[in-house]
């Protein structure tokens, strides 16, 4: 396809290539971040490993269009925020005056676990054909 210019049309995959992926999720303010720290008074809110400001993570929990707020963050150690489906990557620029390093964070797919049968029902079940079994039983004997 050629658009009005005359040049190729770029699919999807190659304006991401070409300008870089939009970033969806609002960053999180250095303010919000202390507010957050403060409250969970340096340890991480998920299993209580004592963390400083810098070790850990501060996880946004709620929809990318939502403003992160102090209600909506949590800080967390990086186990626990990898379990929520984020994994950290540090990304290295060489530019004129030095190396740079980057820290992102990269959503991966997490696997949900299924939920296990309750002993409960399966007794139930089993009682109910046993039921049927009998009732089965007895109309045989009958006839």
């Amino acid at each position: 396809m050629i658009n009005s210019y005359g040049l190729p049309k770029l699919s999807k995959f190659e304006k991401e290539m070409l300008y870089g992926k939009k970033e969806s999720r609002k960053p999180i303010s250095g303010k919000v971040k202390t507010k957050v720290y403060k409250r969970a008074k340096g340890y991480c809110e998920s299993c209580g490993t004592k963390l400083k400001k810098n070790e850990g993570d501060f996880h946004h929990w709620r929809s990318p269009t939502v403003s992160p707020t102090e209600k909506t963050v949590q800080f967390l150690c990086l186990p626990c925020h990898r379990k929520h489906g984020h994994k950290r990557k540090v990304i290295t620029h060489t530019t004129i005056s030095g190396e740079k390093k980057e820290v992102k964070i990269i959503r991966i797919k997490v696997r949900k676990r299924r939920k296990k049968k309750s002993k409960k029902k399966s007794k139930r079940r089993t009682t109910r054909k046993k039921r049927k079994t009998k009732k089965k039983a007895t109309k045989k004997k009958k006839t």
